[in-house]
């Protein structure tokens, strides 16, 4: 059997070159928060060790762009990010003897170590299994009570046969399932977390705020999305991000003309009659998302059009007025409910109203979400109903406070903002 041990590299001679210096995502003391509210977590649940093997959980702790073979990005690899009470590890393939040096600069994990890139005929893996019981031994958690990735809203980043051979060769070890917790810290901010949110939002929601300005009869969906670009680039610096394609809907009753919820650009002319629906505002903040979405119209809009934003725009402050702590994902999508009774008609069946930052925070605006809200989760309110006359979908993102709630930008406008034809 191999010993993987003896195949690692000796030492990491990259370390010693001059390097050009690289800023990482967030402070030392920010990486120093989140491990210190997971070890927290960690106690409370009775678990020895976190062993994080997705990049969706990973990423909270290292950053968005080291180490960059997570295994569901790079299938063939391996990342484990292992947290004990006392000391936090990452393992990572070093490819071409070439990555330690750059994940070493661009995280604050304290020991950055290698996954062997060997294995044993027939896997067609680059890196044996077998390791990892050898890792775990050496890091004494080979007993221990070892928290995954295994629940509701949680994508192991190893695949089913490899976690089960894993559990069946540590025999002494019990496999627990960590969703719970990494839920929890997913789902409740950081306040470096929330103002980079709030960023994003408010850049977001000045983008929106230039459509009016930018958009007449006759211009195509591609000359749109360009000027948009262009006006974000020149009023942004380089930590923002806007990406004008993706979540827009154009729905035209009058002239039976529709070009419904789509990520690609069009050619597409606009034109009176048409009912605009952005499903976000595409702007970002060092990668933290402004997910505000807003409807337009272009000419007169007829009063069904005008009934329908009303109901919308209803459904979204009354799910607002919802939220504080204490009350539940449930109490909000039941406020949008009582909205839809009161205009008549059924209920709409989009499976959500609005979501947390991260889907990973089981954040999901559902009646059958009962997740209680704490201060300092961040969550949407997103009542949408769709027919032929428009998609109509207004999106909002609100801070749990202590007391309440506070919207990090300005909400959504009372009356539906009409275009010139």
């Amino acid at each position: 059997m191999t010993n993987y041990l003896e195949l690692r590299l000796p030492d990491d001679p990259t370390m010693a070159y001059c390097h050009y210096p690289i800023e990482r995502e967030f402070p030392r003391e920010e990486y120093q928060l989140r491990i210190d509210s997971a070890r927290r977590a960690m106690r409370g649940a009775d678990i020895d060790a976190l062993v994080i093997t997705s990049s969706a959980i990973g990423r909270w702790f290292t950053g968005a762009t080291e180490p960059h073979s997570w295994h569901d990005k790079v299938a063939s690899r391996l990342t484990l990010y292992i947290l004990t009470p006392d000391a936090d590890y990452l393992y990572i393939t070093p490819t071409n003897n070439h990555n330690f040096a750059t994940s070493r600069r661009m995280t604050w994990v304290s020991d950055v170590r290698e996954i062997v890139e060997r294995t044993e005929w027939p896997r067609v893996e680059i890196w044996g299994l077998g390791q990892i019981r050898q890792i775990f031994a050496e890091l004494g958690i080979e007993a221990a009570r070892l928290g995954f990735e295994l629940g509701d809203t949680m994508t192991l980043g190893m695949n089913f046969n490899d976690f089960c051979a894993l559990r069946t060769e540590l025999k002494r070890a019990e496999f627990v399932d960590a969703s719970p917790i990494l839920r929890r810290l997913m789902a409740i901010q950081t306040p470096l977390e929330i103002e980079r949110v709030r960023k994003a939002c408010r850049a977001g929601q000045w983008i929106h705020e230039r459509l009016p300005e930018i958009l007449r009869s006759g211009m195509t969906e591609r000359a749109l999305f360009e000027c948009l670009a262009e006006v974000f680039r020149e009023s942004f610096g380089k930590d923002y991000g806007y990406r004008p394609e993706g979540g827009w809907d154009v729905r035209n009753q009058r002239d039976n003309d529709y070009n419904l919820y789509h990520g690609v650009v069009t050619d597409r002319p606009f034109r009176a009659g048409d009912l605009i629906c952005r499903g976000t505002s595409g702007a970002s903040y060092l990668g933290y998302p402004g997910d505000i979405d807003r409807i337009w119209y272009l000419g007169d809009p007829p009063t069904v059009v005008l009934t329908s934003y009303r109901k919308v725009w209803e459904c979204n402050r009354r799910m607002a007025e919802a939220i504080r702590p204490g009350a539940t994902c449930s109490d909000i999508y039941a406020a949008s409910a009582a909205v839809e009774r009161k205009f008549g008609g059924r209920i709409g069946r989009s499976g959500r109203r609005g979501h947390g930052l991260r889907n990973t925070g089981g954040l999901s605006v559902h009646p059958d979400n009962h997740t209680v809200l704490e201060p300092g989760m961040i969550i949407s309110v997103e009542p949408m109903f769709g027919d032929a006359d428009g998609f109509f979908d207004l999106e909002d993102q609100y801070l749990v406070t202590d007391h309440g709630r506070e919207c990090l930008h300005d909400p959504a406008p009372e009356d539906l903002p009409c275009i010139g034809a």
